[in-house]
């Protein structure tokens, strides 16, 4: 079996209709959605590819494409388990995540977000230096 799956933002922006459309003598099924079922569905799909996704080593991310997060908000608090950290934040299209960093990774994330301040800070001082 296979579908077609259309969406279509109403005129608002308050809701979608899901068009799955389906092949030879299969019936059209159109299903309206709030932005509240919409996050619900995001969620069980996002926990499905989860589940097929179990038993395979994670791929790098060096090279991967992604799409960078910048009207977000975000907190940082202690994780027990692994007595590292969490950096949570609100995705704009997946809705709260939490990315927990073993103290390993949170030294890491700390040398290379001071790096950073350092090229930044470098970069400012020699705005406007003739050579």
């Amino acid at each position: 079996m296979s579908s077609k799956i259309d969406l279509t933002l109403s005129d608002d922006h308050k809701s979608v209709q899901m068009t799955l459309s389906g092949e030879g003598t299969e019936p059209k099924v159109e299903v309206p959605l709030s932005l509240e079922q919409v996050t619900h569905l995001i969620a069980v799909l996002g926990r499905v590819r989860e589940t097929m996704l179990a038993e395979e080593e994670v791929q790098p991310i060096e090279g991967a494409r992604f799409t960078p997060v910048t009207r977000t908000r975000w907190a940082l608090q202690p994780e027990a388990r692994t007595e590292g950290s969490v950096l949570a934040f609100q995705h704009p299209a997946f809705g709260p995540i939490g990315l927990v960093l073993t103290p390993e990774d949170s030294d890491r994330l700390m040398r290379g977000l001071h790096l950073h301040q350092q090229l930044r800070q470098e970069q400012k001082a020699n705005r406007g230096k003739l050579n």
